[in-house]
C-alpha cells in the first residue's frame, strides 16, 4: 500500500503565505471559535462572492492498494449536474466507481471565507480493478468543470508520478530552497503537475508539445523540480536550465538529463541573443523588485527568438485569495495591489547562504492590469491564466 498525504503540505503553505494582518483565529484543520467584531462580520459578509477567479482545488491524499485506488481532497463546489458529464472527478480519464461530494471541510471554508459554499468542498473517491495506476509513469486525478475555458483546462488536473521512477531526488534542504517545503512527495507531485500543465497550455497556444521545441529554457530551474519530468531524450536534446543557486545547478548536472548552467541575480544570462523558442519561469518574477524586473524583461527579450513563447508566473489575485487574510487585510491588500500594480509584500530568506541577493530576493504581488501595461512594452501578452500553477497566475507572452 502506498499512501500520500498532501494535506500537511498545503497547511504548511498556508502558514507561510504573506499576511500583513493575519486572522490567526482560524488555523487550518479546525473550525473558528473566535467571534469576529461586528464591523468585521459585516465587511466579511459584504465580500462573499459566488466564485473565485481561479476556483482552486487540491488532492490531499492518494492511496494505491493493489488494484484499488482511493483519492481525497477538496474542490470548490460546482454548479449544475456534474453527473451528466461523467461525475465530478476522474482517474486516468476513467470515472471513479464511487464519489462522495461535496463533504464538509471547515478548514477550506475558513481559508476561503470569501467564497460562498467553500466549507462544502470535500471529496472522497474510489475505484477498483486499476491494474496500471501509472500509465506512462503518471497517475492523473482530474475534476470535471464544463465551464472551464479551454486555455485554462490544464488547471483541472493533478498528477502523481510513479514513485518507483523517482528514487533519486534532491535532499530536503535543496527541496526547501525551491518550494519552501521539505516533503519529497509534494516536490514530485507539484513538479509533475506543473510540467503537465505547462505542456497542455503550450499545446493549446502553439499546437505542439513543449518538448517538441528544440530550444527551451527553464529559467530558475532550482534542483530540477519541473525539469526532472521532461522525457529524458528530449531533455538532452532541447532543455537548458539556469539558476542563481549554484549548488542546485551542480546537483542537476549530476543527476538529470539536460544542460544546466549558473546565472546571477542580475542580467545578463550566459546565452547568446535569440537562443530560445520557449522560456518558462515559475516563481521568479514573484521575487523581483520593479527595477530588477524591468532589467530581466529586457534580458528575456534579448535571449528569445522572434515568435518565442514565454510562460511566467506571478502572485496575482489568486495569491491574495490564498493568503488567509482577515476581511480588512484582504480588502486592503487587494485594493493596494490594484492601485499600485506591483507591491513588495515582504522579504524572503529561502536562498540565504546559497545565493547572493543583497536583499533583492523578496515577495511581490502583481496586478493583471500592471502586467498587461508594463510587460506589454516588451512582449505581446496573450493570456493571464488565474491560479494555473496552484496559487500562481500564469502570464503567457509572445515575442513579436
Amino acid at each position: 500500500m502506498v499512501s500520500v498525504d498532501l494535506l500537511a503540505r498545503m497547511h504548511r503553505w498556508w502558514r507561510r503565505a504573506p499576511h500583513p494582518v493575519a486572522d490567526v483565529s482560524t488555523a487550518p484543520g479546525r473550525a473558528s471559535t473566535a467571534i469576529a467584531p461586528p464591523d468585521d462580520a459585516v465587511l466579511r459578509a459584504s465580500m462573499i462572492v459566488p466564485r473565485l477567479i481561479a476556483e482552486p482545488w487540491y488532492v490531499d491524499a492518494v492511496t494505491v492498494d493493489g488494484s484499488r485506488v482511493t483519492a481525497a481532497g477538496w474542490s470548490l463546489p460546482v454548479e449544475g449536474d456534474v453527473e451528466r458529464n461523467g461525475g465530478a472527478f476522474t482517474i486516468n480519464g476513467r470515472p471513479f466507481d464511487a464519489i462522495r461530494y461535496p463533504l464538509h471541510r471547515q478548514d477550506v471554508g475558513d481559508a476561503f471565507w470569501q467564497r460562498a459554499g467553500a466549507a462544502y468542498s470535500g471529496f472522497e473517491c474510489s475505484i477498483e480493478h486499476v491494474d496500471a495506476p501509472y500509465p506512462d509513469g503518471l497517475l492523473e486525478i482530474a475534476r470535471v468543470r464544463p465551464d472551464t475555458p479551454a486555455i485554462e483546462r490544464g488547471r483541472d488536473a493533478w498528477f502523481r508520478p510513479d514513485p518507483a521512477l523517482h528514487q533519486d531526488v534532491p535532499d530536503a534542504d535543496r527541496r526547501f530552497r525551491v518550494i519552501g517545503d521539505r516533503d519529497p512527495t509534494g516536490f514530485l507531485v507539484s513538479g509533475a503537475t506543473d510540467f503537465q500543465r505547462l505542456d497542455r497550455l503550450v499545446q493549446a497556444v502553439a499546437g505542439r508539445r513543449i518538448d517538441a521545441f528544440t530550444r527551451v529554457l527553464d529559467w530558475g530551474v532550482g534542483c530540477g523540480r519541473v525539469a526532472r519530468h521532461w522525457p529524458a531524450a528530449r531533455a538532452r536534446a532541447a532543455l537548458t536550465g539556469c539558476d542563481i543557486d549554484h549548488d542546485n545547478i551542480a546537483w542537476c548536472n549530476l543527476h538529470l538529463p539536460g544542460t544546466f548552467v549558473c546565472s546571477q541575480l542580475t542580467p545578463p544570462l550566459p546565452f547568446p541573443a535569440q537562443a530560445f523558442d520557449v522560456v518558462y519561469g515559475i516563481s521568479v518574477f514573484t521575487h523581483l523588485r520593479e527595477a530588477m524586473q524591468m532589467r530581466w524583461l529586457e534580458e528575456l527579450a534579448r535571449v528569445t527568438a522572434p515568435g518565442a513563447l514565454l510562460l511566467m508566473t506571478i502572485h496575482g489575485e489568486t495569491a491574495i485569495d490564498f493568503s488567509r487574510l482577515s476581511p480588512a487585510a484582504y480588502a486592503r491588500t487587494r485594493d493596494d495591489v490594484r492601485r499600485r500594480g506591483i507591491v513588495v509584500s515582504g522579504s524572503n530568506t529561502q536562498l540565504d547562504g546559497h545565493a547572493e541577493h543583497a536583499g533583492e530576493y523578496v515577495n511581490v504581488y502583481h496586478s493583471a492590469d500592471y502586467v498587461r501595461r508594463t510587460w506589454g512594452g516588451y512582449f505581446d501578452v496573450l493570456h493571464i491564466v488565474p491560479g494555473y500553477i496552484l496559487h500562481h497566475d500564469l502570464v503567457v507572452l509572445r515575442k513579436a
